[in-house]
């Protein structure tokens, strides 16, 4: 269950407890989305159980602060932990963390972790000060989706997943950019080294983006110049060049940006990050830094619109856009 929104589930649940036939009666007033979540909640909960099942969902809501980070990072602080506060916090985060950390864990801590019930049947005032304490070995990152304007300082507020996304397609766009000037046979050549639906989607961009001022169009061509020169694949020659596009967006007042997003990241791309960003020359913010900015913020609405970013954000984005209109 942990793959449905908590909200939701919740309301299930609540539900539940004045019986079955009222839980059911909310399925004619929710999302098709919502509706599949209120169904899985009918098939595993019941109405018996519902005050020890709400506990159990209150307590993964308290660690979803941990959850967000990458499972790589997490790693390195619960070796310091012992095992029954590993395994409380096991217990709490998503099934694909407990993989990873259960295959990243020295296999003698994994060993002497506690039996799921132990770990499950913990006081909530124990919950609480394990999470508290855990939590201080990271940037605090404060996760809400009641922003009213999302902005590029709140680009932490993304999932890993939803990040890489955003990588790749930084990297079409700056591909595309750097090609905008480029005769076709160029075009061509490069193109045939993409999967077909990169080569179209970087074609589109080179005429959409031919209006471009020549200074970006010049940037970009730099951005390819940048990358280091090892052989790479298509997916990390693009997710390279995403990240150099989106190191071209910070000045040097953005680097508690870069603090909370570094978590966010899997340890290869967040080296990736601060490299590039160690070779961008320490400036405050200009005209230029803020257009790349607004093309960073532009992909991601447009990743939100398509459904690889939460379409929440696309929301958050488009009330921005009206008021810079206004």
């Amino acid at each position: 269950m942990t793959a449905h929104p908590i909200h939701i589930q919740v309301a299930g649940i609540l539900a539940l407890k004045e019986g079955p036939e009222e839980a059911r009666e909310l399925l004619a007033h929710a999302s098709p989305e919502a509706q599949k979540t209120l169904a899985a909640v009918l098939e595993h909960f019941d109405s018996e159980t519902a005050e020890q099942q709400l506990k159990a969902l209150c307590a993964q809501e308290s660690f979803s602060g941990i959850a967000e980070i990458h499972p790589a990072w997490l790693v390195e602080a619960l070796k310091k932990e012992s095992p029954r506060v590993i395994g409380v916090i096991l217990r709490h985060l998503p099934s694909k963390h407990v993989r990873y950390l259960l295959e990243h864990l020295p296999k003698r801590t994994v060993m002497q972790l506690p039996k799921l019930i132990e770990a499950f049947y913990v006081p909530q005032e124990i919950l609480d000060l394990v999470r508290r304490r855990f939590e201080r070995h990271f940037v605090s990152m404060p996760i809400s989706h009641q922003l009213e304007r999302f902005s590029f300082e709140h680009l932490f507020c993304l999932k890993t997943e939803e990040l890489e996304a955003l990588f790749h397609d930084l990297g079409l766009s700056e591909l595309a950019l750097s090609l905008v000037d480029a005769s076709r046979k160029i075009w061509k050549i490069i193109l045939n080294r993409f999967a077909i639906g990169d080569a179209k989607e970087i074609l589109t961009r080179i005429r959409q983006y031919a209006p471009e001022e020549k200074w970006i169009l010049k940037d970009a061509r730099y951005s390819i110049l940048e990358l280091k020169g090892k052989e790479m694949g298509a997916n990390s020659f693009l997710t390279e060049l995403g990240v150099i596009a989106l190191a071209k967006a910070f000045a040097k007042e953005d680097q508690g940006v870069y603090e909370a997003l570094r978590q966010k990241l899997s340890p290869e791309n967040a080296w990736l990050l601060k490299r590039y960003l160690d070779e961008q020359v320490a400036r405050s913010g200009g005209p230029r830094e803020a257009r790349r900015k607004e093309r960073v913020l532009n992909q991601v609405r447009f990743l939100s619109q398509k459904g690889r970013i939460e379409p929440i954000w696309a929301e958050s984005l488009k009330n921005d856009k009206n008021e810079e209109a206004a």
